[in-house]
């Protein structure tokens, strides 16, 4: 049985406003070493998986980004959406893409946007996972143990009961998703201990999964056929219109996963972010020896645990401490560390006022 890997790459990272942007989201930032999220996403996938057997979905926006950065992806494998549908339709496209080649296949799916660590450990989990959605035909999702009360996740809930094979390849049955918590609730799904956050990235088999999108999602199926024969072919790009001035917005955890069952989890054995605010990207940094993460020209006196990333100007910092400071070449961003999510509604504000300029 093949097995493929799927990136979801068309997500617009609004929380890390003004570094990202609608023509140039966080995936398709250098914000650790010398390589993008999505790039580090591909490198992932090819620990496991040739090139040839990687697949990117994403919007027209970002069609040419996603085509620079991976020179060695395939061109017919960069899947291209008309607009954002959420995660159920891209999820179609990959899978109808996929079955054209062989229905014989198992495939991976993962945002472009995330962090990882401890990537030995990720690369064997996955196998792992692979094991389980073939043998099982399950749908897998990979869990993170959660270190606070987020509430800003969904949660998977888990059954702690040893069943000896899924306890051999890590696994346990998923009880229930639960949407986004108060922090009360968080606090208690922590202190609970078998909760997960919900991190996106899926294990399954492509005849399973399209056939419980067949099942759950009333008028997707019909497109299925069409999708499968013209892929790869001129006639694909007009089918994928075809699906897409039919079809709503719907994330897979909608679809699918909140209704399928014998769907496993596997927690996670690996360093997880979802880079989601400019205080994680000041958590994930190299820092020096007064906490400062300081990117581009800076001179600093008396200055400490500020995020600061200079492009066209020289910044110099005189007694300040616990900033984040972003200038682009039109913006700059100025707030107190901790408070940084509240950049998504500064986006919001400048959509209303059609500040596309700007976003």
């Amino acid at each position: 049985m093949r097995v493929f890997g799927v990136i979801m790459a068309g997500g617009v990272g609004s929380r890390l406003w003004p570094q990202s942007r609608q023509g140039r989201p966080k995936q398709f930032q250098v914000l650790f070493g010398d390589r993008t999220l999505y790039q580090r996403t591909f490198d992932r996938l090819t620990r496991i998986v040739s090139p040839d057997n990687i697949f990117v979905v994403t919007n027209k926006a970002q069609e040419a980004n996603a085509a620079e950065q991976l020179p060695n992806l395939p061109k017919k494998n960069l899947i291209v959406e008309p607009v954002g549908r959420s995660t159920a339709p891209c999820i179609a496209l990959a899978a109808c893409a996929i079955s054209s080649v062989t229905e014989d296949a198992v495939m991976m799916v993962f945002p472009a946007d995330h962090l990882i660590s401890g990537e030995d450990n990720f690369v064997a989990q996955l196998k792992d996972a692979v094991r389980l959605a073939q043998k099982r035909r399950a749908l897998v999702t990979i869990g993170i143990r959660p270190t606070y009360p987020e509430t800003g996740f969904g949660y998977i809930h888990y059954d702690e009961n040893r069943d000896e094979e899924l306890y051999l390849h890590g696994g346990h049955s998923v009880i229930a998703f639960k949407e986004k918590p108060d922090h009360d609730t968080a606090v208690k799904f922590l202190s609970e201990g078998n909760y997960l956050w919900n991190s996106g990235m899926f294990v399954w088999r492509v005849d399973v999964i399209l056939e419980e999108l067949r099942k759950n999602l009333e008028g997707f199926s019909e497109f299925f056929e069409p999708l499968r024969r013209s892929f790869g072919g001129p006639e694909f790009g007009k089918q994928i219109e075809n699906f897409y001035a039919k079809i709503s917005s719907i994330s897979i955890d909608y679809a699918v996963m909140e209704k399928a069952e014998g769907v496993l989890t596997l927690p996670g054995k690996f360093g997880w972010s979802d880079v989601g605010s400019w205080d994680e990207v000041y958590k994930l940094s190299n820092k020096d020896e007064d906490g400062n993460s300081l990117h581009g020209p800076i001179l600093k006196i008396g200055s400490s645990n500020n995020l600061v990333w200079a492009q066209e100007k020289t910044f110099v910092l005189a007694d300040i401490k616990d900033l984040i400071i972003i200038e682009t070449k039109d913006s700059v961003l100025i707030c107190k560390r901790g408070s940084s999510q509240s950049v998504k509604e500064i986006v919001e504000i400048l959509r209303k006022q059609d500040r596309q300029d700007l976003i």
